[in-house]
């Protein structure tokens, strides 16, 4: 850093913007040398941690050489840190891995060393890191995780997560699993939990006084406790005041002071530059400040381009408002309020940047930068621009954030101009209803990643607009996000059952059928059935009460999907062939052909192939005349099912890898992983077991993704099934346990009768014939129950083999043949005569 190198286009502008995202990839660590005094803490590299350590200038030491030595020592250590992290499994960075960059951390060593301490020993440390708001909690936090014994220690298990917008213990187990990469769907906590005891680790919990202090201080204190009950993780725990949660042996509680003079000076001449040094206006300044980080911070931001004597005034002018307004002494949560005033009456806070940073803070994702020209036109970008160099904002992955506490103060304090807040709202509610029904058809994935980006401020916008007079605009918003929460997974809250209370509230009912056809369709995908029939039914109602019939026959139809789901295929077809006739009644063909798809499935499960196949064939033109891209990937992809049925191998994948990229293109998570399960499913039947393994451990996720139970079923039975033909046996039988509990839940007979078969073949492989046949028994009476012919054959067969006299073995062959040739699988009936010959 010098001034040349400030005022070069050439290697400011071009090249620290390619080391700045090369770094943003995790390819490199960037760390600013000083050279010569010069203003550079407001750009991107102001974030970073410089050499020499507090950032002062290589010119302004007395011997130079002491300089550029402690130089080489602070770059060797980084050295050493990039070289353990790209030795260690996966070998990637510690930012490739999302761990946050260590930042501007002076005059803290003593405390860092004796959290590092306590962290690599053993047994693993409880650390809790007491101070004020602002003292500079996180970026001790991560001084630690960033020093060599700690990335040594813990290489790339080293985890980062951010509560301060969790304020909750659910929205803390969201973000903590968020921070360990852990995807959204069922068991999403005991996955992280799992990710965590899987090998030596540490965890920061920053800002864990965001849950604590809420309103459900019980259950965080019991989410510590799960966490302090992994074996070999590491904890720390940031908590703004001297509060100590519960449940926790804090084995070694630390409290940061605010910093001392010396301190103080070398972190302010760090960023408003080293000319400030010794000057008597900073030795009059910063005692006001009193050693809070984050006041200095942003006290020295507001240096820029200003006079220190003036902005003593300006301190002193605006702390004695502050005096005069509370009546009381200066506290921390004072002089927080103090800082943040002092920051936004900078030079560099122009109007539009006052005027962006209020509509910044009723957005919680922040906004994104392709945005700012909408939201603030004309001067949108040098707003977001001003932001960042005061500290109010900060840029992370294309959007500009605001902290919670900035934020919250800000939205009390400076409320947006109505013309500004009006445009914001708008712009997110077109967003919601302009892409919230786009997943699950063509360009859906393009919108899905456009939303999910936004959940929280589309939650944010439209929860404000159900408050006003016109809400039912904002009712109408929040039902067009229901494709984007049923197909693509996304678990952040959104604002459906808020929605639902309006529309009650405002007696329209038409609108409160939509919002609870809307909670029923993210339910039923996410395999709870019973809350999706209920809200099916009071949704059915409704409809029948304003006499929608399109709305009633949709309803009728989801019903049939949880009858279907359930194996309860007489209910499903009732319910399709009901659905059918209203969609035939108001000629909306693009409901019959579903129903005509679901009646095809019912067949499938039934093994009645041929019927199956016309009921598929006569849907898919129809879907593709309408322009249903799921729709047809769904038709493809069941032929393809026959295709496997029938051991027809070359066809089933054509007709797999034909629906596979019309589901991407849609963003149909499902639909993608049913077809990477099934290719696996065709690798299982080659005995090509490494394919089938990948397939399945592909499209797991998928399913856990989107909550679909069913699926995830199916992918464990399925490694269960690979255990199995290599005869190992314990793997196998844990796999089937593991998935017979879902298919319970979900009411999937089908998949429980398959597990309990393959339960029979591994006791039966143990020669514990009795124990066989009794598995054998109980998946016979739920293979009757709905009813599924061709593996009524193949039990029947299994039970013929054990048969313990000839009388049993007789009726077991004649119950075989009978279903087999209720299906027209005769090559089946004359296996029979080769494998029983009379």
């Amino acid at each position: 850093m010098s001034p040349a190198f400030l005022a070069s286009d050439r290697h400011f502008d071009e090249e620290a913007a390619r080391a700045l995202a090369r770094r943003a990839a995790g390819e490199v660590v960037v760390v600013p040398v000083p050279v010569r005094a010069c203003d550079w803490g407001w750009t991107e590299f102001g974030k970073l941690a410089p050499l020499p350590e507090g950032g002062r200038p290589v010119e302004g030491w007395q011997v130079r050489g002491e300089a550029w030595t402690e130089v080489v020592r602070g770059l060797r250590a980084v050295v050493e840190g990039v070289r353990s992290r790209r030795a260690a499994p996966g070998g990637r960075s510690a930012l490739a891995a999302g761990l946050p960059p260590a930042e501007l951390c002076i005059g803290r060593g003593p405390v860092v060393d004796a959290i590092v301490a306590a962290l690599v020993r053993e047994p693993p440390g409880r650390v809790l890191l007491l101070g004020a708001a602002g003292v500079g909690k996180s970026t001790v936090s991560l001084a630690v995780l960033h020093r060599p014994e700690v990335v040594a220690r813990f290489e790339e298990r080293r985890f980062f997560a951010r509560l301060d917008a969790s304020p909750d213990a659910e929205s803390a187990a969201v973000a903590l699993a968020g921070a360990l990469r852990v995807t959204s769907g069922p068991d999403r906590w005991q996955r992280a939990l799992s990710v965590l005891a899987a090998g030596p680790a540490v965890l920061v919990l920053d800002n864990l006084e965001t849950p604590w202090d809420g309103d459900d201080q019980s259950g965080t204190e019991a989410l510590l406790a799960e966490l302090a009950a992994v074996p070999g993780l590491s904890l720390v725990a940031s908590v703004r005041g001297a509060g100590r949660p519960g449940r926790v042996t804090w084995s070694s509680p630390v409290e940061l002071r605010p910093l001392g003079r010396a301190e103080a000076e070398a972190v302010f001449c760090a960023i408003a530059g080293e000319e400030h040094r010794g000057k008597p206006a900073l030795s009059a300044l910063l005692p006001l400040m009193e050693g809070i980080p984050l006041a200095i911070t942003l006290l020295a931001q507001a240096a820029h381009g200003n006079d220190l004597v003036n902005l003593k005034d300006e301190w002193e002018a605006r702390r004695t408002a502050v005096l005069e307004r509370d009546g009381g002494a200066r506290d921390r949560l004072r002089s927080w309020r103090t800082s943040l005033e002092l920051s936004l009456g900078s030079p560099r806070m122009t109007a539009g940047a006052r005027r962006l940073l209020s509509v910044l803070a009723v957005l919680p994702d922040g906004i994104a930068q392709r945005d700012f020209a909408v939201l603030l036109p004309g001067t949108g970008p040098a707003a977001a621009r001003a932001l960042a160099q005061v500290g109010l904002a900060y840029f992370e992955g294309g959007r500009l954030k605001m902290l919670s506490p900035v934020r919250e103060y800000v939205a009390a304090e400076c409320p947006p101009v109505v013309e500004d807040l009006a445009r914001a709202m708008e712009h997110y509610r077109e967003l919601a209803c302009a892409h919230g029904p786009v997943p699950g058809r063509r360009g859906g994935t393009e919108a899905a990643a456009r939303l999910a980006a936004e959940g929280a401020n589309l939650d944010a916008v439209i929860r404000r607009g159900l408050t006003e007079a016109d809400a039912g605009r904002w009712i109408d918003a929040a039902v067009a996000l229901t494709n984007f929460a049923r197909f693509s997974g996304h678990a952040a809250p959104l604002p459906f059952g808020r929605a639902l209370e309006v529309a009650q509230h405002a007696g329209d009912r038409r609108r409160e059928a939509l919002c609870a056809q809307s909670l029923g369709d993210i339910a039923l995908p996410r395999s709870r059935h019973d809350e999706a029939a209920a809200r099916y039914q009071e949704a059915l109602a409704l409809y029948r009460h304003v006499g929608d019939v399109f709305g009633e026959a949709t309803c009728i139809r989801s019903l049939g999907h949880i009858a279907l789901e359930r194996s309860h295929h007489d209910e499903a077809t009732a319910r399709y062939q009901e659905a059918l006739a209203l969609y035939w009644h108001v000629g909306d063909v693009l409901g019959e052909v579903k129903c005509i798809l679901r009646l095809g499935h019912i067949a499938l499960e039934r093994s009645h192939h041929d019927e199956a196949t016309a009921r598929y064939r006569e849907a898919l033109p129809l879907y593709r005349q309408v322009g249903d891209v799921r729709g047809e990937a769904n038709c493809i992809k069941s032929l393809g099912d026959i295709a496997l049925e029938r051991s027809q191998h070359d066809e089933a994948t054509a007709r797999y890898q034909e629906a596979l990229p019309l589901y991407r293109q849609v963003a149909s998570l499902r639909g993608e992983a049913g077809c990477i399960k099934s290719l696996g499913d065709i690798a299982l039947e080659r005995s090509h077991h490494d394919e089938a393994t990948a397939r399945y451990q592909e499209a797991l996720p998928l399913y856990r993704q989107v909550g679909s139970l069913r699926g995830e079923a199916n992918c464990i039975k399925s490694l269960g099934d690979i255990a199995l033909e290599r005869s190992q046996h314990d793997e196998a039988r844990t796999r089937y346990q593991e998935a017979l509990p879902l298919y319970r839940q979900v009411g999937a007979v089908h998949g429980e009768a398959d597990c309990i078969e393959s339960l029979g073949d591994i006791a039966q492989a143990h020669s514990e014939t009795s124990a066989a046949r009794a598995r054998y028994e109980e998946a016979l009476a739920l293979y009757e129950r709905i009813p599924a012919p061709y593996a009524l054959g193949w039990t029947h067969h299994r039970l013929a083999v054990l048969a313990p006299d000839s009388a049993a073995r007789r009726r077991h062959i004649e119950a075989a043949c009978s279903a087999w040739r209720s299906i027209d699988r005769d090559d089946l009936v004359a296996q029979l005569d080769q494998d029983f010959p009379s």
